[in-house]
């Protein structure tokens, strides 16, 4: 077995998590580089998470998606330490390596598009979840004003509608500002 280099610089390398322990793996990895083992040795830890929005029972639920399930990304200066340390952590398989089993190094520019799109992603959905599929609203403006009617799909600034016309369900195609919650 190789003896894994003390880096002089920040190097990201990603730890391999058991499925749904990446939140509590990276917690403990940001504990420990700011008053553990590891001070000093881990600047940042990262498990990109997208939110979304869905109905249940007529109410507005939030909820956290994992991007890359059983992955934490780690910016650290000691590699070996870092291996060392995830040995004995509960709910990690170890870092995760090329074919010959040395530590898988990610570039920073891949890191950070990966956080970008991240944010991207997340600010799109606060942006566009004002209102959800399934969701009761009262019509606004235009011939169809006062109408109730049930969201159906919402793309950017237009949304379709279901509406009761004559005991008959309707789409109608409405820009997002002719609505409004009941």
């Amino acid at each position: 077995m190789e003896i894994l280099k003390e880096c002089k610089t920040k190097v990201w390398c990603i730890v391999r998590t058991i499925a749904n322990h990446e939140k509590k793996v990276s917690e403990k990895l940001i504990k420990e580089g700011e008053q553990g083992d590891l001070i000093g040795k881990i600047d940042r830890v990262v498990v990109p998470i997208e939110k979304s929005y869905y109905l249940k029972n007529g109410k507005k639920i939030h909820k956290d998606k994992i991007m890359y399930p059983g992955y934490v990304f780690v910016e650290t200066t000691s590699i070996s330490e870092l291996n060392h340390f995830i040995k004995y952590l509960e709910g990690v398989s170890g870092l995760l390596t090329d074919r010959n089993k040395k530590p898988q190094i990610i570039p920073n520019a891949d890191i950070e598009r990966m956080v970008g799109v991240q944010k991207e992603i997340n600010t799109k959905v606060e942006k566009g979840n004002k209102y959800l599929k399934g969701e009761n609203i009262i019509i606004t403006n235009g011939p169809f004003k006062s109408f109730n009617g049930v969201v159906e799909k919402i793309d950017n600034d237009k949304v379709k509608i279901i509406v009761m016309v004559f005991g008959r369900e309707t789409i109608v195609d409405l820009h997002i500002q002719e609505i409004s919650k009941i």
